[in-house]
């Protein structure tokens, strides 16, 4: 009977161990999703700012100013640093390991890598407007024209509007980001429960 009954408890707590650890996966799993979501479109971004990019590079000969050299060279290297950037940290926030660290460690961990995520995303969106005032000329530049020969009307209602639009995306996008931020932690939350 004690035998019978040692085996029998054996069997309840590898089940237990099992289920915990099934547990685990399906909440990782779905942690992991909800960070997909942020970074499918940032592996979007990434390839269209690195088309973008490659655009600058073939047309960089049309820019005879060395201001607009300059320029273009600033472009380029915002359009493959910043992609490259937010994707190791978007990869950092994936890469937690949720069933080899404790319940306090996986929050913290997250949380670091969350704050980080988010700084950048703040600091991105200024610098994302200078790329903008400094890639018009070159964009320019590039299709044979120059920033004299533009209209008044530009100068007054397109760029401005154009600005304003740049940061209503933004905004959007910080939103959607933080609120998908939110479901992955708690997502982890659920662990504790």
């Amino acid at each position: 009977m004690k035998a019978t009954w040692e085996t029998l408890s054996k069997k309840i707590e590898n089940q237990e161990k099992l289920s915990k650890q099934i547990i685990e996966k399906m909440m990782e799993q779905r942690y992991k999703s909800k960070l997909n979501r942020i970074a499918c479109s940032e592996y979007i971004g990434t390839l269209i700012c690195f088309i973008g990019a490659a655009f600058m590079i073939v047309n960089f000969n049309r820019l005879g100013q060395i201001t607009m050299q300059v320029f273009g060279i600033l472009s380029i290297a915002y359009l493959f640093i910043m992609p490259i950037i937010s994707i190791t940290i978007i990869k950092g926030l994936k890469r937690i390991n949720i069933s080899s660290m404790t319940y306090s460690e996986t929050i913290q961990d997250y949380i670091q890598k969350k704050i980080r995520f988010q700084k950048f995303q703040k600091l991105n969106g200024p610098v994302g407007c200078a790329f903008m005032v400094v890639s018009f000329p070159v964009m320019l530049s590039m299709m044979g024209k120059s920033v004299a020969d533009l209209p008044l009307y530009v100068w007054i209602i397109i760029c401005p509007v154009m600005i304003i639009l740049y940061f209503i995306f933004y905004r959007w996008v910080l939103i959607h980001y933080n609120r998908v931020l939110k479901e992955a932690e708690k997502e982890l939350s659920e662990l504790n429960k």
